[in-house]
């Protein structure tokens, strides 16, 4: 009955026992994988377009397989890429990976719990490459007509400023002349070209001169220029005849060209028209990239030296000693073989004589 009993009691303790340690083990926490910055020492060195940086690293004492240690290489930004971190064992420990940021990220591998692999040295390499700039064009074309008795009509709208515009009012009640303005894209422009051709029954009045002016800001509601100014001389080259004008302009900022001529009528109140073509060009910066690598640096443990046995010489008889010292090796058994054998024959012999007196 106790013995029974017992039994009973030790197998309810076990089984107790057992889901006890199975909840403890089923909801104990497992490591949780965690940010830690990597404790390294960076130097950069620059060669045009090519960045390295030497970094020797050491994993943080408390980093585990799992985890994520980080580190900020800045001087790569614009370079995205992913490799194995490799100590300086030559054992991959996890995985870099890089933002266009310049900040590195590495998740560790089970290698990484092994101590001879928590530290190394890295370059890390990266080469900007530019290509070559291009070239941005607009061409556009843009022409007004004026008519008899005709006044500025009602406003329809703020303009294209993505082209060139042109507009025409009289300026006289005789309606003798015409003034034209010319409107370029916004810029900038490495250079701007404007060549306006009045048509038929008009000549430019070049004695009146052209004027070339720039604004930087338009109505928000109708996208007239505000505050226009002259633009330096410097900058503009004019070429005027009677059948048509050149006004190149370079360079040209964030800007609108405005240009302002008159023509002279042949016959009053006639209906004259004025077309301009607008070209402009500028070079735009070619697209950077930026490629990256990194070369581990390996601790190669050196090769033994095989050790060399010393030399010993074979020291030479001196002159008072006999040219034979002695026999060894495989020329001594036949002498010694020999003298056994005499020694043995000497003693039957003399045994033999013995056991004769004996008899005798």
């Amino acid at each position: 009955m106790i013995r029974v009993g017992s039994r009973l009691l030790a197998r309810s303790l076990a089984v107790t026992g057992g889901a006890v340690l199975g909840a403890i083990l089923f909801t104990a926490p497992a490591h949780a994988a965690t940010d830690v910055p990597l404790t390294a020492d960076v130097a950069v060195t620059r060669d045009g377009a090519e960045t390295v940086s030497d970094v020797r690293w050491e994993l943080p004492a408390d980093a585990m397989p799992g985890d994520v240690v980080t580190l900020s290489l800045p001087e790569h930004a614009g370079a995205e890429a992913g490799a194995d971190w490799i100590a300086s064992t030559g054992v991959s420990v996890g995985v870099v990976r890089i933002d266009g940021d310049g900040f590195a990220t590495i998740e560790l591998t089970a290698a990484a719990a092994d101590p001879a692999n928590r530290r190394g040295e890295v370059a890390v390499r990266s080469q900007l490459d530019t290509s070559p700039p291009t070239i941005d064009t607009s061409a556009s074309t843009a022409d007004a007509t004026l008519h008899p008795d005709q006044e500025p009509g009602p406003f329809y709208g703020a303009p294209d400023r993505s082209r060139g515009n042109k507009y025409g009012a009289w300026t006289d009640e005789s309606e003798t002349r015409a003034r034209w303005v010319l409107e370029s894209p916004r810029g900038p422009w490495d250079s701007l070209d404007i060549v306006d051709r009045p048509g038929s029954g008009q000549r430019v009045d070049c004695a009146a001169g052209v004027r070339v002016r720039a604004a930087a800001e338009t109505d928000p509601v109708t996208g007239y220029l505000l505050n226009p100014v002259d633009v330096a001389a410097e900058r503009v080259s004019i070429v005027c005849g009677d059948a048509e004008v050149s006004v190149r302009v370079e360079p040209v900022g964030a800007e609108i060209i405005e240009i302002t001529l008159e023509t002279i009528l042949d016959v009053a109140s006639t209906e004259v028209s004025n077309a301009a073509d607008f070209t402009a060009e500028r070079s735009l910066p070619g697209e950077t990239t930026r490629t990256i690598s990194f070369e581990p640096r390996l601790t190669v443990a050196p090769s033994p030296t095989p050790a060399v046995p010393p030399v010993v010489e074979t020291p030479e008889p001196g002159p008072d000693l006999p040219d034979h010292l002695a026999v060894t090796g495989t020329d001594a058994t036949v002498p010694v073989g020999t003298g056994v054998a005499l020694l043995l024959a000497g003693a039957a012999l003399a045994a033999h004589r013995r056991l004769t007196r004996r008899r005798a």
